[in-house]
């Protein structure tokens, strides 16, 4: 995780003061690769804290979702190593301005699901931007992909496409038109090529012809 800087000192809590932004049901490959990762910590700790954000006395953890639910397994079933009785973590805050940017550090799906909740439930815009930790334009422009088609939200959610590139996707009014751009363009395309693209296939069009 590069965007941490080096030179942070993790704070450190037991682990049930962790909670998540959204709890999902383990099954398949997702309860397999919490096994895999109960049994990494077991063997070599934890070697990267995980990131949290302080809310209402508790840590909400916005990055290691996974290593948290491996951590909270291991400690229901009496199996958290010692060293780990209080476990690392960085909060947001600490961070420099550069590495607040909320869609990088939260799952793009879980961050479009708590904005839209919250949204819907009459959270206004000042008070999801200080929750988050964003600014406003931030919170208006994930309120947007709301617009998205659901196969181009999928790849932001997968993280296909970045943010930049599901904005100028969102941009484009015509879910339809959103899915034919994204298919000749494909994963790579750069925003301005996004909302370019149909001028640029007109042109292309009359010279051929």
């Amino acid at each position: 995780m590069s965007w941490i800087a080096h030179n942070n000192i993790p704070h450190h809590a037991s682990v049930d003061m962790f909670d998540l932004l959204r709890s999902k049901a383990l099954f398949g490959d997702s309860l397999r690769e919490i096994q895999a990762l109960q049994n990494s910590i077991s063997r070599f700790g934890l070697l990267t804290p995980v990131i949290a954000i302080r809310r209402a006395g508790r840590l909400i953890v916005v990055d290691g979702r996974k290593r948290l639910t491996a951590l909270k397994r291991m400690a229901f079933d009496g199996k958290l190593p010692r060293s780990l009785s209080q476990v690392p973590f960085l909060l947001i805050n600490d961070l420099s301005q550069a590495d607040r940017r909320a869609p990088r550090l939260v799952a793009n799906a879980d961050l479009f699901a708590l904005v839209q909740r919250r949204w819907k439930n009459g959270q206004d815009l000042d008070a999801l931007a200080t929750d988050l930790n964003v600014s406003r334009q931030c919170v208006r422009d994930i309120l947007l992909l709301d617009r998205l088609a659901p196969s181009v939200r999928n790849a932001f959610f997968d993280r296909t496409i970045d943010f930049a590139q599901a904005r100028a996707f969102a941009a484009v009014p015509d879910q339809a038109e959103q899915l034919r751009r994204f298919r000749h363009l494909g994963p790579t395309a750069l925003p301005d090529q996004i909302l370019q693209w149909d001028e640029a296939a007109r042109q292309r069009s009359r010279i051929a012809a």
